[in-house]
C-alpha cells in the first residue's frame, strides 16, 4: 500500500544512518539531492527505478520494504520477470494485491512456481476472451 509520508521519513531516517548528506546519497544513487529532499518532504513521489536507485545507495537498506511503502511491487527479479515482464512497474494501491506479492516473496520455490502457472493461466484466459464478453 502506497504511504508516502512514510516512505519520505524512512528514506531520511536511511540517509541518517548512513550519515549522508543530500548531495552525498545525491551522487550515490544518482538521483538528484533536490529530489531527494521532496522526496524526504513528501512533495513528490518517487519513480520505481528511482526507489530502486535509493535503495541500493544505502547500506542495510530493504529494497522490497522501500518499494511497498511507494507502492510498487517487491523485485524478487526472477519472479517478476516471468509473470509481470523484465521492466515492467507495478503500483500497488491495493492491500491485498500487496499481500499477493509479500506472500509471493516470501513464499518456497515450489509454491512460486505454483502461483506462477496459476498467473500465466489468468493471462491465457484474459487474451482468448473477447471483448464483450462476462469475465
Amino acid at each position: 500500500m502506497k504511504d508516502m509520508v512514510q516512505f519520505g521519513i524512512r528514506i531520511r531516517h536511511l540517509r541518517q544512518q548512513n550519515n549522508f548528506s543530500l548531495r552525498e546519497l545525491g551522487e550515490r544513487s544518482g538521483v538528484s539531492y533536490s529530489f531527494i529532499n521532496s522526496i524526504e518532504n513528501n512533495r513528490f513521489n518517487p519513480s520505481r527505478e528511482t526507489v530502486i536507485a535509493l535503495a541500493d545507495a544505502f547500506r542495510g537498506a530493504n529494497k522490497d520494504e522501500l518499494l511497498l511503502l511507494a507502492g510498487f511491487a517487491p523485485t524478487e527479479e526472477d519472479a517478476l520477470e516471468g509473470p509481470l515482464g523484465p521492466s515492467s512497474s507495478v503500483e500497488v494501491d491495493d492491500p491485498e494485491v500487496s499481500l499477493f506479492f509479500k506472500d509471493f516473496k516470501n513464499a518456497p520455490k515450489e509454491r512460486r512456481d505454483e502461483m506462477l502457472r496459476f498467473w500465466n493461466f489468468i493471462k491465457e484466459q484474459q487474451m482468448t476472451r473477447k471483448p464483450d464478453s462476462q469475465q
